[in-house]
């Protein structure tokens, strides 16, 4: 335990000293910044702002827990599925930002580019963790379900999922790399009482590196984590409730994504049924708040506000899930 521990300090080290030389790079090549909503006044200040930070901690994250497992623990399959599943959802995330930056392509990836990526390395997660583990059951509050071949289908909704969520999320500054940061905690103790110190050096290394990069993203925000950070992270929750063997978790755990989520889905829903009228706002939910809270009817919240909200609902939903998790183990 204590070398995941030095990890994260490792991490987080690495990552602070990183980050301020990938923002002077940013502005010294004057590459184009995050494009911001136009809707909310208070994000007219953030036009420009360097994106793409996901890239340093992803980078850090991956060197410095493979370093640690290869020396303090050995390459389990289980590293390895999370290790991949969390590469390759960033590299996608890389693609996405680097066309609509550096090749000035709006959209990035089509959205079926990114859903046959992200579907393809839930296939191959998949074959290699039923090959290791020959298990296709499904945890849902404690009870084991044999699901089978369609594991696969399962597992790839729950990566395509909640890489999507946590994208959604990052939206205020500050808000998706604390809010991971609160999830990540709940699984490490998980991972702790289940001793997966394999998992458990990369999840604190992700911690620690997450942490670092908090320092520049919290309001005002020097440089925004862009789709190679947020997808990555969505992968990474996904693939490590199902290495644990805990999906079920990352429905409260995960409270804060999924809420973000389902609020598009019900104001597009909404809004083809009433041709037009709209049920908040703006979503994803933040910005609902951001816009006049609650009623619609308020001031607007202050990004601090909104993240204090979320980090809040985070973390009573990951209490929640651990006191469960305990009660049945």
């Amino acid at each position: 335990m204590l070398n995941s521990i030095i990890a994260g300090l490792v991490a987080f080290i690495v990552t602070v000293l990183t980050i301020p030389a990938f923002i002077r790079f940013y502005h010294k090549a004057k590459i184009g910044g995050q494009q911001m909503h136009e809707d909310v006044k208070q994000h007219a200040a953030k036009a420009g702002t360097p994106t793409m930070g996901g890239f340093v901690f992803v980078v850090v994250s991956l060197i410095v827990s493979l370093v640690f497992a290869l020396i303090f623990v050995k390459l389990t399959a289980a590293f390895m599925v999370i290790w991949f599943v969390f590469t390759i959802y960033a590299v996608v995330g890389f693609l996405d930002d680097f066309l609509k930056i550096f090749k000035q392509i709006n959209q990035g990836l089509t959205s079926w580019q990114k859903l046959i990526a992200q579907i393809a390395t839930g296939i191959i997660a998949y074959l290699v963790y039923t090959h290791e583990t020959a298990a296709n059951f499904l945890n849902i509050f404690g009870f084991r379900v044999n699901l089978g071949v369609f594991f696969v289908v399962f597992l790839v909704f729950w990566l395509v999922g909640f890489s999507n969520a946590v994208n959604l999320t990052d939206g205020i500054d500050g808000l998706a790399s604390i809010s991971v940061v609160i999830s990540l905690l709940a699984y490490a103790v998980i991972a702790v009482h289940q001793s997966r110190f394999d998992v458990l050096i990369l999840i604190v290394a992700v911690i620690g590196s997450l942490l670092g990069f908090f320092i520049f993203n919290h309001k005002p925000a020097k440089i925004f984590m862009g789709d190679v950070g947020s997808l990555a992270l969505g992968g990474l929750l996904g693939i490590i409730s199902i290495i644990l063997n805990v999906e079920w978790t990352l429905l409260l755990i995960g409270i804060v994504y999924v809420f973000e989520t389902v609020s598009v889905m019900m104001q597009v829903t909404y809004f083809k049924m009433t041709h037009g009228k709209r049920i908040f706002r703006m979503t994803p939910v933040h910005h609902h708040f951001e816009l006049g809270g609650i009623s619609g009817h308020g001031k607007p919240w202050s990004e601090w506000r909104v993240d204090f909200f979320f980090w809040s609902i985070s973390l009573i939903g990951s209490i929640l899930a651990l006191v469960i998790y305990f009660i049945e183990n």
